[in-house]
């Protein structure tokens, strides 16, 4: 990875905004069955997905709630971190002072795609939607994403 502008982007992001439990990609991470729920493993890359149980000690990230925060790990490191945010009553899809707050920490501007905003930074994906499936647990939810490449993951 190159970890110059990743971890520019990842500080911008995660430094800037109050926001729950701190989860970075590249981190290591040993789950504890107190704090984690395993959720899964991919057999196509390894990746051990847990849903954090723990208390969040900061409910809000770019101004919403959190609803769950989900993380990935390969081999002990953070690959993934999702975090699943509460809509407000009236939002419509992403609100935009959402996607501006997640825009304002980012180098690279983000792109609307069938329903989704992402960035691809280096070797780094962002996304944020509002989505209702599996990963928000069949739960209307801001989903804002962060991932090392699928590609990286095999």
């Amino acid at each position: 990875m190159k970890t110059n502008l990743l971890t520019l982007a990842l500080f911008m992001m995660f430094s800037v905004h109050s926001f729950s439990q701190k989860f970075y990609l590249g981190d290591r991470l040993t789950p504890k069955s107190s704090q984690f729920q395993l959720l899964g493993i991919s057999s196509s890359t390894g990746v051990h997905t847990y849903k954090y149980i723990g208390t969040i000690t900061d409910s809000y990230f770019y101004n919403r709630k959190v609803g769950e925060i989900i993380v990935g790990l390969k081999k002990g490191i953070i690959v993934t971190t999702i975090y699943n945010l509460i809509p407000e009553k009236g939002d419509v899809g992403v609100p935009q002072s959402t996607l501006d707050l997640v825009q304002s920490a980012l180098p690279f501007s983000l792109t609307y795609r069938n329903g989704v905003y992402g960035a691809n930074i280096d070797n780094m994906s962002i996304s944020l939607s509002r989505t209702t499936n599996a990963i928000t647990f069949n739960k209307d939810r801001i989903m804002f994403m962060t991932s090392v490449k699928n590609s990286l993951l095999r």
